[in-house]
């Protein structure tokens, strides 16, 4: 995808043109990386995540109606839904694990990662001065002039009164100018009467997101303990209870903090839209829960597509690793 700017350098009020460029250049790679087309820019495993999360509950609810509310012709099939749920521990807790991925050193090695991210845009914080900041695209940096410019060539009605259209970009949209500079305020700790082109973010606004990120750092563990690699016992001694188990509470809460900060680099590091919401489906997701898996006729069939492969599971002798020369008792060459 790319993010093209309405405006030139040469038409922005700004006064470091170079280092304007390299921000722009900047903010393309972090939008991509957050909103971009590639399957693991960070908005799309974001909204993969909480998709999966919100299905698996819709299926876990109507196993627990079938418990508490039992019906003869309904009822959920013990192995399988052992299969769900170890399938959806796994991908929630991979999902989560790699977006709060820490930055390699390698290129070859390089994700897309909250952390990663974050880092970047800390590592090239000399580039978010307040006049990039706000006057990347067009805005004023001094919009009460441009305000009093727009106010004096308003029409006045038959009341005396007058009234006008609110520029929503360009060098005339002073209100848009004056509200990215209140959120940069925030961003550099400066009140007003203070501001200069030259201001940069904070370093509590980076130590803040990156806290944030940490308190998901208990699933890294429970990953690579229990699912990226088989650990040996005496390597999982000590882990702690949020370590060693995931619940469906713990699932959403890291969701919630992973959503917040990939929202707030979204619309508050680069002034861009929110992120979105759960995926609006473009047909009945729904569709067919209220109908058996499978005829009597059919089932007769699965049953014999397991029994298969039990037979040929069984036949596979570790003796035919052997050499078919020295199973015959020949020599090798």
């Amino acid at each position: 995808m790319r993010f093209d700017y309405t405006y030139s350098i040469d038409q922005c009020d700004i006064e470091d043109k170079p280092k304007a460029e390299k921000f722009r250049q900047s903010r393309s790679r972090w939008m991509n990386w957050l909103n971009g087309d590639d399957p693991h820019a960070i908005s799309r495993q974001i909204y993969s995540m909480v998709w999966d999360y919100a299905l698996f509950c819709v299926i876990n609810e109507l196993r627990g109606l079938a418990i508490t509310e039992p019906q003869n012709d309904v009822g959920f099939n013990g192995p399988v839904s052992h299969l769900l749920d170890a399938g959806f521990v796994t991908t929630q807790a991979v999902a989560i694990r790699r977006l709060i991925e820490k930055p390699k050193n390698s290129p070859d090695w390089a994700v897309i990662s909250l952390r990663s991210i974050l880092k970047d845009i800390e590592k090239n914080i000399h580039l978010i001065t307040r006049e990039n900041y706000v006057c990347y695209n067009g805005l004023p940096y001094h919009y009460e002039a441009v305000r009093r410019d727009w106010l004096s060539t308003l029409p006045i009605d038959s009341d005396g009164g007058s009234s006008g259209t609110l520029a929503m970009q360009g060098p005339t949209a002073w209100q848009m100018s004056e509200l990215v500079h209140k959120n940069f305020d925030r961003l550099s700790g400066v009140v007003p009467d203070n501001r200069k082109r030259t201001d940069k973010i904070k370093p509590d606004v980076f130590a803040l997101l990156e806290s944030q990120i940490e308190s998901c750092e208990d699933i890294k563990k429970y990953v690579d303990k229990f699912i990226a690699h088989a650990s040996a016992p005496e390597t999982r001694k000590g882990l702690s209870d949020k370590q060693r188990t995931l619940t469906l509470d713990r699932l959403k809460a890291h969701h919630k903090t992973i959503y917040q900060v990939a929202g707030f680099i979204n619309s508050q590091l680069l002034y861009g839209s929110n992120l979105g919401e759960v995926p609006v489906p473009q047909y009945d997701h729904l569709a067919n829960l209220d109908k058996s898996w499978a005829t009597s006729g059919n089932l007769t069939r699965a049953r014999q597509v397991w029994k298969e492969y039990v037979k040929e599971v069984s036949g596979w002798n570790s003796a035919s690793l052997w050499p078919s020369e020295v199973i015959n008792g020949e020599k090798g060459p």
